[in-house]
């Protein structure tokens, strides 16, 4: 199919799906003037690579020229973008059609993925649910159907939990594998791109388009060698979480896999260290917004506000002590896996429905747990890979993860293991 008759298709979808929500900008004529020369390229026998005339959608914090980076908000004055974000101009050098701006929790800070100015997108799987966050839009497009990938951010979890949330894949990178500028900040030490898509083979052809440096020719091998943290060091997991680990571990083994169920120590010790000091998401939040808006602004999210106020207890000591343990804490990591990938919860319960976080109790509990695993990993600085692993169940999602550096291990683990879970899927949904 042609790019302009594959765009036309991916609008009509949006109209379909009465999906407004899902965007919160694009720029139509643009798209189609892309899709125009990708078409032109096609009919000349030329091809710029499997991205090519393929539509991806863009988070609402990552510049798109002729777009304002709103981020989600309402309490500043975005300015235009007059050029695109590096990675977006990568994609765009690989013939994909950036397709933006893509709706998303108020400057990326929430893992619930609502958001009171540009409305909530919906749950692709289950309408009544949140979509997860912060990388909202993205994920819904994609489970909507209205496109095959997406480029989110994740600080804390902001890739994996709107993908575990709506049964696709996402996928958070070391800091510094894609190129971070022209993304309006959140926690600069923390901030990444990262792709989202229904495949691997999606995610591996973003990888490809946006990394900084050349893949190896060497293919890294599959490790089937897999740790499985502890109960104790994962924390409370619903009963539904419990019973698909379980039946994941068990069909690893079957499969001929090494499984190890041991406690890693290090988990536990980065939530003491959170639980002393706080968490350096919150602390760096308020530096980089406190650029943007006041902090006290009554135009922000409640939800917003509460947190960054909340944020105020962490000193300049605290985060001298967060930023002073992370590269011992990421030593003990490697260590402690010694060469092994592991596997848990992208997260620890079932999506909450949209109903039980409408008062900021119940909002900060929520967005508290989805956030509980993934934003360990991110600290760590942790290559992480969210799988679907639930037929049309939002939630079901494990996260294969490996030390800093690791990504094309993790990917290539992730590929092999995406057709394991497929069956899984089939065995979870009967």
């Amino acid at each position: 199919m042609g790019a302009v008759k594959r765009l036309a298709r991916v609008l009509e979808r949006v109209e379909q799906n009465t999906a407004a929500s899902v965007f919160l900008r694009r720029d139509d004529a643009r798209l189609y003037d892309l899709a125009r020369v990708s078409d032109a390229r096609r009919k000349a026998g030329v091809s710029l690579g499997p991205l090519d005339g393929q539509v991806v959608v863009i988070k609402g914090n990552i510049d798109v020229r002729g777009l304002p980076t709103t981020a989600g908000s309402r309490s500043f004055g975005a300015p235009t973008a007059t050029e695109c974000a590096p990675l977006v101009r990568q994609l765009v050098d690989a013939g994909a059609l950036p397709m933006g701006h893509a709706n998303m929790s108020e400057f990326a800070f929430s893992g619930l993925g609502t958001n009171p100015h540009f409305g909530t997108p919906p749950n692709g799987l289950n309408a009544d649910l949140v979509p997860g966050g912060s990388s909202s839009g993205c994920a819904s497009a994609i489970a909507l159907g209205i496109a095959d990938m997406a480029v989110g951010t994740d600080t804390s979890g902001s890739v994996r939990v709107p993908a575990a949330y709506q049964g696709i894949i996402g996928f958070r990178p070391t800091l510094g594998r894609y190129d971070n500028r022209g993304i309006l900040p959140l926690a600069p030490a923390l901030d990444t791109p990262g792709p989202m898509a229904r495949n691997m083979q999606t995610i591996t052809y973003l990888d490809q388009a946006m990394r900084l440096t050349a893949p190896s020719k060497t293919v890294p091998p599959v490790h089937r060698h897999v740790v499985l943290p502890t109960a104790a060091d994962l924390g409370c997991l619903s009963p539904e979480i419990e019973t698909l680990l379980d039946d994941v571990c068990r069909q690893l083994q079957n499969e001929g896999w090494r499984v190890q169920r041991r406690p890693i120590p290090v988990l536990p010790a980065v939530r003491a260290l959170f639980a002393q000091y706080g968490t350096l998401v919150a602390a760096q939040a308020r530096i980089s917004l406190g650029s943007y808006t006041r902090l006290d602004n009554p135009r922000l999210d409640p939800n917003v506000r509460v947190r960054l106020d909340a944020a105020r207890q962490i000193s300049t000591a605290d985060i001298a002590a967060l930023t002073d343990a992370r590269p011992r804490l990421q030593a003990q990591l490697r260590d402690q896996l010694d060469g092994a990938v592991m596997i848990l919860p992208t997260v620890p319960d079932l999506p909450p429905r949209l109903d039980m976080i409408a008062d900021q109790t119940g909002f900060a509990r929520h967005n508290a747990r989805a956030l509980s695993l993934t934003m360990l990993g991110a600290f760590l600085d942790m290559p992480a890979l969210a799988l679907p692993c639930g037929q049309g169940l939002p939630g079901y999602s494990l996260t294969i993860t490996a030390p800093q550096g690791t990504d094309d291990v993790v990917l290539n683990t992730g590929t092999a293991l995406e057709p394991l879970l497929s069956r899984t899927n089939q065995v979870i949904s009967a």
